[in-house]
């Protein structure tokens, strides 16, 4: 990220935290649970995020980012210290995703630091030199179901700036390289009138061209004898060589050229004449002035041995060129920094995730014991939370991969009714709990092999059930289709739902873009399951398309080749 993004990366980030606690203390309201304990309690998890509000415009520097990430690492010891070890030892991990809207080196600062502030806490609290708690009852209930919430909505918040910023950062930094910009550039100057071509036309016997003529010619013009002395010369080149009084000067030593260069356009002009044909040429001048200079040199032979010569200073062309190179590697490796970022990442959130869901999944199933309606309610509430984070970490890396060009399929020949089938059950569970029936429609027979990448196909099947499953109302049914079709298999998943609107029809394909149809569902997500679905088929070299109609359901058809070509 630059140092514009990076100052204003944060906020979203911070108003997202904030807008949780907020959330939080509406909800305390009306359970009445101390006002003179829960508000102390907020003010204390809003004091970093507005710390990191405050110092917006000084986040370019380091001592102010390092003084945010010491306020996040200063609440998780508070929170642990005040309430319990766990769950609020989660906290810890906001330092790290606060420091990764900075530099990759602040990440692993950050991590080292939060890993030794839990372990010095963890081993204080087991030798008994601090208390359980400070807080009890209700509040401190209160204040463990608004650390994970919270610190689930921060880390959201923090993955999805970064991809959104880097990524965006990465395509616009996509340049050509040398080679093909200086072809574009001689292609395009090379469509003007050749000087010496002009010349040869104006004058078909070689004749000399009046001084007008010449003036008229673009770039520095000049007519050479056939010892190479100077002729005659238009005005660009009388003033950017002061040759008012060349007298009849040899013309390599008359511009001041180094013996290398001298001598490069001396061959050239030699191979003109030889073959009878016009020659061009680019090369890097030095003169006596030490100034380097980008040519293009047209040499045309004339008659009696002469020759027309033009040269084309190509020194903006060239810086121009230097910066897109800059930009270019510039990107690399802001993409290579994005990816370590996400690799370091990944393991990072999901092994505490991994946690999270299991034990909440232990404490609905009353493995040790029943539990209290209340508390079986909050253990539903963290187990779906949680799942629906690693389910979105995991969509948010998918689609940096593509973005990045790091995903790469692996292609095997299979059955598409086995693929199909497979997906159908996967996510029988949800669909059960909706209320929705599925069914299988294999038109095309039971022998439809394709060539394709397993994983990925599963992929691109469960985001489209996913989201047919999550926008169809109860009682509805939702149809997988496959047939072949000349060389390309067909999938098509059919559902009775809300559906989209051709303004939002228009948009799929763009990440973080959420569907129109978000306002019948309590389902949250960041817009990048059609987006990923678009690109997994695009890396398959297939096409997407949708019809689908407000209030008549949608249909989205997958057009895969049969057989991979390598």
């Amino acid at each position: 990220m630059n140092m514009i993004s990076r100052r204003y990366a944060l906020v979203p980030v911070c108003l997202m935290w904030l807008g949780t606690l907020a959330a939080a203390l509406i909800a305390a309201s009306f359970r009445d649970l101390g006002w003179h304990i829960i508000w102390p309690i907020a003010a204390v998890a809003a004091a970093p995020a507005i710390l990191a509000l405050i110092l917006i415009p000084v986040l370019h520097k380091e001592w102010a980012q390092i003084l945010v990430i010491l306020g996040w690492l200063a609440l998780a010891v508070v929170a642990v210290l005040g309430v319990s070890f766990t769950p609020m030892a989660i906290l810890f991990m906001c330092a790290p995703a606060a420091a990764a809207l900075f530099e990759r080196e602040k990440v692993v600062e950050a991590m080292v630091m939060a890993a030794i502030l839990a372990a010095v806490l963890f081993y204080a609290g087991q030798l008994g030199l601090i208390p359980d708690s400070l807080t009890d009852g209700r509040a401190k209930d209160w204040g463990q179901q608004l650390g994970i919430f919270a610190t689930l909505a921060f880390l959201v918040g923090s993955l999805m700036v970064t991809a959104y910023s880097r990524g965006e950062l990465m395509q616009k930094r996509f340049t050509p390289s040398e080679s093909e910009l200086a072809s574009s550039e001689i292609a395009a100057s090379e469509k003007n009138i050749s000087p010496a071509a002009s010349l040869s036309a104006s004058s078909p016997a070689g004749v000399k061209g009046s001084a007008a003529d010449l003036d008229m010619v673009p770039g520095d013009f000049f007519i050479l004898n056939a010892q190479n002395h100077i002729q005659q010369v238009n005005q660009n080149a009388r003033e950017n060589f002061d040759l008012y009084e060349h007298g009849g000067a040899e013309f390599t030593t008359m511009l001041g050229l180094h013996e290398t260069g001298a001598k490069s356009i001396s061959d050239l002009i030699s191979r003109a004449r030889k073959t009878g044909a016009e020659q061009s040429g680019h090369f890097l001048m030095t003169t006596n002035t030490e100034t380097p200079n980008y040519l293009r040199v047209t040499v045309r032979p004339l008659d009696d041995g002469r020759a027309a010569l033009s040269l084309h200073n190509l020194n903006e062309t060239h810086q121009e060129i230097k910066r897109l190179q800059l930009d270019k590697e510039k990107a690399r490796q802001d993409t290579e920094e994005k990816s370590l970022f996400f690799a370091g990442v990944s393991h990072e959130l999901r092994t505490p995730l991994n946690a999270i869901i299991g034990f909440s999944d232990m404490m609905r199933s009353r493995l040790f014991g029943p539990l209290p309606n209340k508390y079986a309610e909050y253990a539903d509430m963290i187990h779906d939370s949680g799942q629906h984070m690693l389910d979105l970490i995991g969509d948010v890396l998918d689609m940096s991969k593509v973005e990045a060009g790091k995903y790469e399929l692996k292609y095997d020949r299979f059955l598409v009714e086995d693929i199909i089938r497979s997906s159908l059950k996967m996510v029988q569970p949800t669909a059960d709990s909706g209320e929705v029936a599925l069914q299988a429609d294999m038109s095309g027979g039971e022998d439809m092999l394709i060539h394709a990448d397993r994983r990925a196909l599963r992929q691109i099947l469960l985001n489209l059930l996913t989201n047919a499953i999550k926008f169809s109302p109860k009682g509805s049914i939702i149809r997988a289709v496959a047939a072949p079709m000349g060389d390309k298999m067909r999938i098509s998943i059919i559902d009775q739902g809300a559906g989209m609107s051709p303004e939002f029809v228009k948009q799929i394909g763009q990440p973080y873009i959420p569907s129109d149809e978000s306002h019948i569902s309590d389902t949250r997500g960041t817009g990048l399951g059609l987006s990923l679905v678009k690109s997994l088929v695009d890396l398959h070299k297939g096409q997407m398309s949708v019809d689908s109609q407000v209030g008549r359901g949608t249909t989205i058809h997958i057009d895969l080749p049969i057989e991979h070509n390598s």
